[in-house]
């Protein structure tokens, strides 16, 4: 059985592969997820050094998915199966290059249907563990950061610093919101948006990560005090048994005590 159950673990693209789509599910996850602050930098048309970092993020992001894509074709050797079962992992290499026609720029958005990988990479119960929150908390942590620097800068009527900006999205994404800074531009809406969904569903994923060790914790005060009660129980009727037998007699070795 245990044996039945290692095999059926195992991918079917063999045990290199197999290892080296473990160690890239994270970054390929953080690649799509920058290809939101990618089209807002780039479709803003900031000035200066956020345009370099635009460039630098969109060739980074599709560099992670061009290593993915080759390193299972060629550690694989089920190649024709692989490229069956994953095409849209190769579309997005195919048809999202920084070096594609402007025309195809807008196709960067396909990247974001790698963030299925998610699913495939959490269970429920592997994301309301303690690596599932680490992971989450860093995902919010860096859209607070580049989003707030973003907005500052793409909010150019409003005369924002970085700080201004880091202020607006700590307040956006806790929900606290006090008006003093609010978007007006298209970008800037796109990323209150981003930060305000991250902000909900980061909250949403505390407060379950909260509740489900609660539950754990009770269910083993549970499991615990079943166990006692059992033992006391058997305690209970040797105690009885020991009681029926006449004074002095000694309880046979070996003799089980219902």
């Amino acid at each position: 059985m245990a044996g039945e159950t290692d095999a059926s673990r195992r991918s079917p693209y063999g045990d290199a592969a197999q290892r080296v789509q473990a160690k890239l599910e994270w970054p390929v996850v953080i690649a799509a997820l920058l290809t939101i602050p990618i089209l807002v930098i780039q479709e803003s048309h900031a000035g200066e050094p956020w345009h370099a970092l635009g460039q630098l993020l969109n060739w980074l992001t599709w560099g992670i998915f061009l290593i993915e894509v080759v390193a299972m074709l060629v550690l694989t050797d089920r190649r024709t199966r692989w490229i069956r079962e994953h095409p849209i992992d190769l579309a997005v290499v195919l048809l999202t290059p920084p070096f594609a026609p402007a025309a195809w720029q807008a196709g960067r958005v396909f990247r974001l249907v790698r963030l299925l990988r998610l699913v495939r990479a959490f269970s429920l119960r592997r994301l309301l563990s303690l690596e599932g929150m680490r992971y989450a908390g860093l995902i919010a942590a860096a859209t607070v950061l580049v989003g707030g620097a973003i907005f500052a800068s793409i909010e150019k009527g409003k005369h924002l610093t970085t700080w201004d900006g880091l202020w607006w999205a700590v307040s956006t994404v806790t929900t606290v919101g006090y008006g003093d800074i609010v978007p007006k531009s298209d970008g800037g809406r796109i990323i209150a948006m981003m930060i305000m969904l991250v902000g909900i569903g980061f909250v949403a994923l505390l407060t379950a990560f909260i509740a489900d060790r609660f539950i754990h914790q009770q269910q083993a005060s549970g499991e615990k005090e079943d166990r006692i009660l059992a033992e006391l129980q058997e305690i209970k009727q040797r105690l009885r048994h020991l009681e029926g037998r006449p004074s002095g007699e000694a309880l046979p070795v070996g003799e089980d005590v219902e």
